[in-house]
């Protein structure tokens, strides 16, 4: 698939209507992945289990269309421990889970599987302990009130740097700004306000920036709409590298790059909102390869927004009217997740991000107007399955990005009618 990156620059609000009609009159294909040659599946991907209850878990690698075979040799941990402990359970070398005796806060566990041989040799499955879902609580809250803005104006995305700070990138005022996790403004990255018109102009400039993303090395790329190139790298301490990524359609060209992040081989992909695809180019700015086009089917773009990529370089993109979908590293599709429709509601999706597990955070804007079924963020497991959700102090505030720091706390950026700014999350 990765020859098949020409799509037309176009947007139609046809789609979706036509979008709402296929969710409305057909049932949630809701993570039932057929496995792929080489790859693997982790089973079950996600149960509920009382304390102290047993369950086995084991991995099923495709040889054939019809033939599986379970994985032997696999190496098991319990959120990322080997073996786990008493608190969070433990896990033997054969995938024989043993929930613990008391209630772990949270109540959510990741059973993680190393499986050496697989194409995806990294697996995940969610335990929840108890009947309840998993819940998350507000910790801060910061921003600014509209008619006193300082900084904010319109924040478009939010990213985390390698000390654990906030990157904002701003489209309304153009500015790329850096806070602490706790809302103190630190600075701002690049020269503000400006636009560039050749590859040969100075960098540092942006008009209307969308997204960061930050390399292993702490580098910062951010995604732009400028008339020059779409896409400015700087060091940590924010001082200009170079650019890439013209504007147009031809390959290896952009017109409107969204969500991006890089992988585990420091390739950065980056979903283009007008020309339907994902580009891929390497940690220089070289352009590599692009998959996707438009259309409604399965494996379609519609038009890709968000983009989140797990351990195993599987690439997880979101059309703006549903669904999430699964991919491998070069555009073959894995699995549709998070059709606009119950369980939660959700009618159009900016953006996606993910977690150390492979869990993708959804935020979503929906049709309910009950002020008491609201759901802001939907998150699912790495392999398609419905976790929970969480939601804003208030329905008017309404997510534009998420950020998931290593230890699993949530930054939700957001836009109200009254305010701007960051909800924390962690999860109990």
């Amino acid at each position: 698939m990765k020859e098949n990156c020409f799509a037309p620059a176009k947007i139609s609000f046809r789609y979706f209507w036509i979008a709402l009609a296929l969710a409305l009159s057909t049932p949630p294909l809701m993570a039932q992945p057929g496995l792929t040659i080489g790859r693997a599946r982790i089973l079950p991907s996600i149960v509920k289990l009382a304390l102290g209850q047993q369950q086995q878990f084991k991995i099923l690698q495709a040889h054939r269309l019809i033939s599986t075979t379970v994985m032997k040799g696999v190496r098991w941990s319990v959120n990322d421990i080997p073996g786990g402990n008493a608190e969070i359970g433990t896990i033997d070398s054969n995938g024989i889970y043993h929930a613990p005796e008391k209630a772990p806060k949270p109540h959510e566990i990741h059973i993680c599987a190393v499986a050496n041989g697989a194409a995806n040799r990294y697996l995940w499955a969610t335990v929840i302990i108890g009947n309840a879902a998993p819940t998350y609580k507000m910790v801060r809250d910061w921003g600014e009130q509209k008619g006193k803005l300082v900084h904010l104006k319109a924040p478009h995305g939010i990213a985390i740097d390698a000390n654990g700070n906030l990157i904002i990138a701003d489209e309304g005022n153009s500015h790329v700004l850096r806070y602490s996790p706790d809302g103190k403004f630190l600075g701002e990255i690049g020269l503000g306000p400006g636009d560039s018109e050749e590859r040969q102009m100075p960098g540092g400039y942006f008009k209307s920036p969308r997204a960061a993303a930050v390399d292993a090395q702490g580098n910062i790329f951010v995604s732009d709409e400028g008339t020059g190139p779409r896409i400015q790298a700087f060091t940590p301490d924010d001082k200009f590298l170079y650019m890439f990524g013209l504007k147009g359609n031809r390959p290896g060209m952009l017109l409107r790059p969204h969500g991006m992040q890089f992988d585990t081989e420091q390739r950065l992909f980056v979903d283009d909102v007008d020309n339907f695809r994902i580009s891929v180019y390497d940690h220089s700015g070289k352009f590599l390869y692009c998959w996707g086009k438009d259309g409604l089917y399965p494996g379609d773009l519609n038009p890709p927004h968000g983009l989140a990529l797990d351990r195993n370089n599987d690439v997880f993109v979101d059309s703006y009217y549903g669904p999430a979908q699964k991919f491998t590293a070069d555009g073959k599709f894995l699995l549709a997740f998070a059709y606009p429709d119950p369980p939660a509601g959700g009618i159009i999706y900016h953006t996606l991000n993910g977690d150390r597990w492979g869990n993708i955070y959804l935020p979503v804007l929906t049709l309910k107007d009950d002020p008491k079924n609201y759901v802001s963020i939907l998150k699912y497991n790495d392999n398609g399955d419905f976790v929970t959700t969480l939601r804003l102090s208030t329905p008017d505030r309404h997510v534009k990005w998420v950020a998931v720091a290593k230890d699993g706390t949530v930054y939700a950026l957001y836009q109200g009618k009254t305010e701007v700014g960051v909800q924390v999350f962690v999860e109990q």
